[in-house]
């Protein structure tokens, strides 16, 4: 049995290294000149690093423990059918609470989350990883194109409804010692964050309140959330 279990666990490390290392070829850093965006190398490292075993459906080299909603392979959360897949878009937080040098446990009613990579998998190099850690810190972007302007009358509806409970004026709540909602950052709020977050919310509500519907956000109210969000008062720089 014990010799079993251990020709398992090397069959799932060399697997995964095999993906993640381009086959035979020994693994190679995704070089990222200027302002890391999604499109401008991150994605490229996180399909390559990341997104064999972050992929919805599962792929064989998925652990059985992995999360089933997180497909790095894409950019945007998405529906499929009535299901959330969170995207590449949607972990930005982890990265600010350092999930790529230690496992994770700040967020409540959430799985622990083991450092990334495992440890059969690549390692980030440390300018990957600072990369990263740059495109978390500015919203983790796309791409560098411009968001619409908002109108932050229009946003202060669907902010109340869905997000206040959570972020409360910007500075998030507290289960304990942690978070019911992250303290939100000035810096990253972008709409691709905001409809990110939408959909996910939506998602846990049923039925949704005030007519909303499990539907993706549009861009101007996205943007009109956005702008509303700027002038909170207890943001975290």
């Amino acid at each position: 049995m014990m010799r079993l279990t251990l020709l398992l666990l090397l069959g799932l490390a060399v697997a995964c290294s095999k993906t993640d290392t381009l086959g035979d070829e020994p693994p190679r850093e995704v070089a990222i000149s200027g302002q890391p965006t999604y499109e401008n190398g991150v994605g490229e490292l996180l399909k390559l690093k990341c997104g064999y075993c972050h992929v919805v459906p599962a792929s064989d080299l998925s652990p059985d423990n992995i999360v089933t909603d997180l497909d790095l392979n894409q950019y945007e959360t998405r529906l499929a059918g009535t299901q959330v897949v969170r995207g590449a878009d949607s972990i930005g937080r982890w990265i600010k609470e350092g999930i790529l040098d230690h496992g994770v446990n700040a967020f409540y009613n959430s799985a622990d989350a083991r450092q990334m990579p495992l440890d059969y998998g690549t390692p980030l190099t440390q300018a990957e990883k600072d990369a990263l850690v740059a495109w978390s810190a500015v919203g983790s972007p796309k791409n560098s194109a411009v968001d619409p302007t908002g109108d932050k009358n229009n946003g202060a509806g669907p902010y109340f409804t869905y997000c206040v409970q959570c972020h409360d004026q910007g500075q998030g709540t507290f289960y304990g010692e942690q978070y019911y909602g992250a303290p939100i950052r000035r810096a990253s709020i972008t709409t691709a964050k905001v409809k990110s977050m939408w959909l996910y919310r939506v998602s846990q509500l049923d039925p949704a309140p005030n007519g909303y519907s499990l539907q993706p956000l549009d861009d101007q109210t996205a943007a009109d959330i956005k702008a509303f969000m700027l002038d909170l008062s207890l943001l975290e720089d």
